[in-house]
């Protein structure tokens, strides 16, 4: 008797170590994703940025006063 709950403490002993181990997989896996989803976060806000850039440019392109300068 004392015997197999050595073993089965054992077992156990040993799924607790696996599921560990796992989870310390897990956990860096999702610090190494989290910093890829920053790097990308931030470069969609570099387009949206250079988005805006080029709207604003493009809408003072558009402006007469602007036109009259580019003549001159």
């Amino acid at each position: 008797m004392n015997y197999v709950l050595k073993n089965e403490n054992e077992k156990f002993q040993d799924l607790k170590t696996e599921l560990e181990n796992r989870i310390a997989f897990v956990e860096a896996e999702q610090r190494a994703l989290e910093e890829e989803i920053k790097v990308i976060r931030q470069k969609m806000a570099i387009q949206e940025l250079l988005k805006s850039v080029r709207r604003r440019r493009d809408e003072l392109a558009g402006l007469p006063i602007q036109r009259a300068k580019q003549e001159e």
